[in-house]
């Protein structure tokens, strides 16, 4: 398929229940913070949140999809698709592949990217749900919730956002890991990520602009 990429229509769900963060800070003595943290209830997993996600994002007559991507590091199954449950509540026709995208948090943005560069309708729908180390950042700081984001070309309907380009750096470095087995993400310090970081986000930066410049260069 020709024309240019983009969003055709994205849908996001956020459960209902809320944790103050004021009141972790007042069982654990530490964390917390202001406001409130989005908590999954207790029929919610990252399954069904991505359907709600799916199914707003293809409400009031959006193209359907040629594929459907999910993407989560809270899977409901191991060594099972989950999108194909997603796939089965939308009620997709089975000529459309479902697939599942995972490991770490990025895959979702990995998945959304690769959209984007291909030539097809897809639907890249991203659930997460957040446990942190008790008074770690992710413990007030993180929130459990879904989006889906159907990517296409102008050829399928106006577009809400235009694809312009963009470029990766990649480097491997141990800022955050879970290992098998266990329920909480672990994090190295901060200032020793943004070094890793910084440089990698200028040189992709870089990268994208002169490959979205106007004259090609």
């Amino acid at each position: 398929m020709n024309g240019t990429r983009g969003i055709l229509a994205y849908g996001a769900h956020v459960p209902y229940r809320r944790l103050a963060r004021s009141a972790i800070a007042e069982v654990m003595g530490a964390g917390g913070g202001r406001g409130y943290r989005a908590v999954a209830s207790f029929d919610e997993d990252t399954t069904t949140m991505g359907v709600e996600a799916a199914r707003q994002a293809l409400a009031g007559g959006t193209p359907t999809p040629r594929a459907l991507w999910f993407s989560t590091v809270a899977p409901a199954y191991l060594d099972k698709t989950n999108a194909t449950v997603v796939h089965a509540a939308l009620r997709l026709d089975a000529s459309v592949p479902a697939l599942d995208f995972g490991g770490a948090p990025r895959s979702a943005v990995g998945a959304l990217r690769t959209a984007l560069a291909s030539g097809d309708r897809t639907l890249v729908v991203a659930s997460d749900l957040r446990v942190g180390l008790p008074t770690g950042p992710e413990d007030g700081g993180g929130g459990d919730a879904a989006t889906a984001i159907l990517v296409g070309s102008d050829e399928d309907g106006p577009l809400l956002a235009e694809y312009l380009g963009g470029a990766t750096a990649t480097a491997e470095f141990t800022d955050r890991w879970r290992t098998p087995g266990e329920a909480h993400s672990r994090t190295w310090e901060a200032r020793f990520g943004e070094q890793a970081y910084l440089p990698l986000a200028h040189r992709a930066w870089t990268d994208a602009l002169e490959a979205t410049e106007p004259d090609g260069r």
